[in-house]
């Protein structure tokens, strides 16, 4: 499928959120606020004489933040907490955080969808606050190093009319770079 060199899409609305671990968990969070991507590089140069003469900058890695009403049994999986009798978790120093694959549907001003996967691991401390006398329950914010995948990737984006229905279907629970891995 070719798509118009003049399409434009505006990201607006945070539709879906997703995660996927390792062990072949995943979650849905679908009361979603709002998700920040800020990727970061790694430039290059080539000096001669005391002159740079050539320069070339690559992704490097980034930080995800998102605010959402998060299933309490994600926080748990997400900050790697420890059962202890049963339904008594702990956090503590042996608490690696996981590494996981966070997946988004992102819509624009016009309902058109594109998909966003990014491997990510929880980067945030885990900190709760709790205010009586609010009138709004407050959304959990987290924050995610993104770092590269096997295939060197930080961030994978699609179009929702540019794939398959295949990736389509697959893309927020079964995300895999093997999923999205180019065909000859």
């Amino acid at each position: 499928m070719e798509r118009s060199t003049d399409t434009v899409f505006s990201e607006f609305f945070l539709d879906e959120l997703g995660f996927i671990f390792p062990d072949g968990t995943t979650f849905d969070v679908t009361c979603v606020g709002k998700l920040e991507e800020e990727m970061e590089t790694k430039t290059i140069t080539k000096s001669c004489r005391g002159r740079v003469k050539k320069s070339r900058t690559k992704g490097s890695q980034g930080t995800v933040t998102i605010n959402a009403h998060l299933p309490y049994d994600l926080k748990l999986k997400l900050y790697n907490m420890a059962e202890l009798a049963t339904g008594v978790y702990g956090y503590g120093t042996e608490s690696l955080h996981e590494e996981v694959t966070m997946t988004a549907k992102v819509r624009d001003e016009d309902d058109n969808a594109q998909y966003r996967a990014y491997p990510v691991a929880i980067c945030n401390t885990k900190g709760t606050s709790i205010d009586d006398d609010a009138e709004e329950v407050e959304m959990d914010e987290l924050e995610f190093t993104v770092t590269a995948d096997d295939n060197e990737m930080i961030v994978y984006q699609a179009l929702e009319e540019d794939v398959s229905t295949t990736i389509a279907e697959s893309w927020m629970t079964g995300f895999t770079a093997d999923l999205v891995a180019a065909t000859a």
